[in-house]
């Protein structure tokens, strides 16, 4: 017992990471140094005090790993932790460098394999040199070094897969056009991988031509194993060179493998090298954070001395049976001033990172980019609101003003009937005109342009050979004596419902919009008005303003979009052609609530097929779609069609023709929008 506390008093001494650390340095390089002398002047058949020593200190190497692997102060467990262990590069060097020692002396112990085994520690001195590269990581210079090399590495692995396939391709290949027919293994993986490797270091091979070939230099028949097969012989018993084809092979290779490919190796360790030159000081904090962790839990006596801090921990934990002594935790408890002056400091050093991540992300192209477009469309939406809103102002005030001009007309035929009433007439009645032209003009907005078709006047009619007669817009009314209008008659073939075109007839049907300038049909379906009814189905879509929304039909012959419509026997039903376009199921809901729609518009329409007795008579029904059970299977209905119909919103930039855009306005006027 009082042994066991002498020495962990003794230890206690030199509990500090930088004295173990340094402590193992030293006893590393005796260690290196004691195998360099063993493996050059003293490796005898019975092995001398010195390679004992060797076998030793390994064994106490051997007993510091398995203790890190059973060492969880984490509580990580087992299997977690083996995970962990295994991951690390330098213990997999640890564990590489044991193995093979202990392969090593295996062999060497055994008359037959001494040279073997020799050759096994030889290897194991490398492995054990290149974990000496560990010690170096703490090293604010070397450590960042250290994990480039480590990255190159992994590089070059890549690269070398790359480099493979050309140094088989032409060393398989010279080697078939040079040698023939060569059993020996060894001269040929020579001559199809090691020479062609060489090459890409300078040494240009002498076989390929004339210029630098000896003929002493090579076994004819492959007698000497000292030397390669000579090349194939002509009938001059020299050798047979393909004529600058070997040599082309040469330049080729030389081109991709010696510019292409090693230009391209050091494009990407530079890469390699500037990712991590870029966060040394991170890297190298990493480091020596993981190199003192691992040196706090550490014994405090250096290998092969350790081997006594082994033997005291199984004896505490085994023979004695006490429970496992805990390590003082990793860390430092500080006064509570201090704890708080270290929190500060953290809050601001990440205010500070966070701040030049922006800085860097707002500096870049996509970003400038991503604002810019940003911008745009917060100044392209406040301008839309903005006009409209001075729109509405402005229908506002030009309501106000023609509400004004009405009151001033009807005082005006006030102070008139007065001035009748005492006798005072006027010859000219001209406030009743201003009155009458008022009223006309407030009745009469929501009409056609004076009242005169136009399109209907088109000197050639749609979809025929027919010229109307001339008819000018002062001739237009019936009323107007027109004693040199003569206009042609036509009535098209594949439409008609069978009535006679007699003059007696066609004086029974004449067009409430004046003259047109052709008799008959035309292209429409009866003589008389032609009911036309057009559909429009309006909705309320909030995405983060409220907008009014209106479905829109492909037309496929003019390649536009249009109001869902057509000719009808009666306006209480959908027109027909309705549901090949929107499909069966569509068709039935809609015409199951063609009854709550809203009459917006109905009357003469201004049609380019109209005739003297044939014309167009629209009925604009709106149905208002809102969160009802059968509004919501309407939508999705259309939402599911295959982009025949579309919603679009109720807006003076949505470009119909004038029927239709009048009727949208209509619609938006009805709804208290503005079109």
């Amino acid at each position: 017992m009082k042994s066991l506390n002498c020495w962990t008093r003794l230890t206690g001494l030199y509990s500090s990471p930088q004295v173990k650390f340094y402590w193992n340095i030293v006893s590393y390089f005796a260690f290196l140094f004691l195998f360099a002398v063993v493996l050059m002047m003293d490796f005898q058949a019975t092995p001398s005090p010195g390679e004992i020593l060797l076998y030793v200190w390994l064994f106490s190497l051997v007993c510091e790993e398995v203790r890190q692997l059973f060492y969880d102060p984490d509580g990580f467990g087992f299997h977690k932790k083996a995970r962990v262990y295994i991951r690390e590069l330098w213990n997999i060097l640890d564990v590489l460098s044991i193995i093979l020692f202990i392969i090593g002396l295996g062999f060497r112990l055994t008359t037959q394999l001494f040279y073997a085994g020799k050759i096994i520690l030889c290897i194991d001195f490398v492995v054990f040199c290149l974990r000496l590269m560990a010690i170096f990581t703490i090293s604010r210079t070397l450590g960042p070094k250290i994990i480039i090399v480590r990255r190159m590495m992994m590089d070059m692995f890549f690269f070398m897969f790359l480099l493979s396939i050309w140094v088989v391709a032409y060393g398989v290949a010279k080697q078939g056009i040079l040698i023939h027919n060569d059993s020996r293994l060894e001269w040929i993986i020579r001559g199809a991988v090691y020479e062609p490797y060489l090459v890409i270091f300078g040494n240009v091979p002498t076989n390929v031509d004339y210029a630098a070939f000896d003929m002493d230099s090579c076994s004819m028949n492959a007698t000497d194993p000292l030397k390669p097969k000579c090349p194939v012989l002509n009938e001059n018993q020299t050798p047979a060179f393909p004529e600058w084809l070997t040599i082309i092979m040469l330049c080729v290779y030389l081109l991709f493998a010696n510019i292409l490919l090693l230009n391209l190796l050091i494009a990407i360790f530079n890469f390699t090298f500037q990712e991590v030159q870029d966060n040394t000081d991170r890297i190298w904090k990493f480091q020596r954070y993981e190199l003192i962790k691992e040196y706090h839990s550490r014994p405090a006596a250096p290998p092969p001395f350790i081997i006594l801090s082994h033997l005291y921990i199984f004896i505490r934990n085994v023979v004695l049976c006490r429970p496992s002594h805990k390590s003082r935790q990793f860390r430092t408890e500080l006064p509570h001033i201090e704890e708080e002056e270290l929190l500060s400091w953290e809050a601001l050093m990440k205010d500070r990172y966070l701040l030049s991540t922006q800085q860097q992300q707002s500096e870049t192209m996509e970003r400038c980019i991503v604002d810019t477009a940003q911008k745009i469309a917060t100044i392209t939406d406040r301008l839309e609101r903005e006009e409209e809103m001075s729109s509405v102002i402005l229908m506002k005030r030009l309501a106000r003003l023609e509400e004004q001009v009405v009151q001033s007309a009807k005082g005006l035929q006030w102070i008139m009937g007065s001035l009748k009433s005492k006798g005072l007439a006027l010859k000219e009645e001209q406030p009743l005109t201003i009155l009458s032209t008022v009223k006309d003009s407030s009745e009469t907005s929501e009409k056609e342009t004076d009242g005169f078709h136009v399109k209907a006047r088109q000197f050639h009619y749609p979809n025929s050979k027919v010229t109307r007669f001339p008819v000018p817009e002062e001739k237009v009314p019936w009323e107007v004596s027109f004693s040199s209008y003569m206009p042609s008659y036509y009535s098209s073939e594949d439409k008609g419902d069978g009535v006679d075109g007699s003059e007696s007839v066609l004086e029974n049907y004449r067009n409430p919009g004046g003259r047109t300038g052709i008799r008959g049909r035309g292209s429409l379906n009866r003589l008389g008005p032609n009911l036309h009814v057009d559909l429009v189905i309006t909705r309320v879509r909030d995405s983060g303003r409220s907008v009014l929304e209106f479905l829109a039909v492909a037309d496929e012959q003019q390649k536009t979009l249009v109001l869902p419509g057509g000719p009808v026997e009666s306006v209480d039903r959908l027109p027909a052609a309705l549901m090949r376009t929107m499909g069966k199921n569509l068709y039935e809901k809609l015409h199951e609530k063609i009854a709550e729609g809203t009459l917006v518009f109905e009357g003469y329409v201004d049609d380019i097929r109209n005739t003297d007795n044939a014309w167009v008579e629209t009925t604009v029904l709106n149905l208002h779609l809102d969160s009802s059970d059968d509004s919501e299977d309407i939508i999705s209905m259309v939402t599911c069609s295959r982009g025949s119909l579309q919603w679009l919103e109720v807006s003076c930039k949505t470009r119909l023709c004038l029927d239709h855009s009048d009727s949208l306005r209509r619609i938006a006027m009805l709804h208290n929008r503005n079109s």
